[in-house]
């Protein structure tokens, strides 16, 4: 034993060991009312009974059952998909914020609108319709010769041949 004590590496570790001494004996003792604690309550079924007793009842009104927690699992797998889904929606949602929010964003969309969809056209035409129906409105009945000639109309011939072939798209889909 002295032969260790000559060394200097020794020394120097018993020192510090003894001068650590007073906190290692804290933190046992620490370690040692913990561990009592934890004995007096797992010997104390009263208190386990109670314990789980408590729990029982917060988690009662839940009633989980397997389906619940599988769909929490399948969720918990969508999380990403779902969170990258919201986030595109969000950056959407901001953009078109954005544009009603901007007086000169809202008129280029309308302009664009009008450019495509000739509204005012249409809406011309049925006003014109509509003023010449009201002064040309006869009382005669539709003979089969006058429903003959509407149907010759290119109009509705077109517009027929457009429903025959909406027809044949449809059953080809079934």
């Amino acid at each position: 034993m002295l032969q260790l004590l000559e060394n200097d590496e020794q020394r120097e570790a018993l020192r510090y060991f003894i001068e650590k001494l007073p906190q290692l004996k804290d933190a046992m003792e620490s370690v040692e009312e913990k561990i009592a604690v934890v004995q007096h309550v797992m010997n104390d079924k009263q208190s386990l009974e109670a314990l789980f007793t408590e729990f029982e009842e917060k988690v009662a009104p839940f009633r989980l059952t397997a389906e619940h927690i599988e769909a929490l699992a399948t969720l918990i797998q969508l999380l990403p998909t779902l969170v990258q889904w919201l986030q595109k929606a969000e950056e959407f949602i901001s953009f078109v914020t954005n544009v009603i929010n901007d007086r000169e964003s809202m008129a280029y969309v309308i302009q664009g609108t009008k450019d495509i969809v000739p509204i005012e056209k249409g809406l011309d035409i049925l006003k014109e319709t509509n003023e010449r129906f009201q002064r040309e409105r006869d009382s005669s009945s539709v003979s089969l010769l006058r429903m003959y000639r509407l149907l010759k109309h290119p109009l509705i011939q077109d517009g027929f041949k457009y429903i025959e072939t909406l027809l044949d798209v449809a059953n080809k889909h079934k």
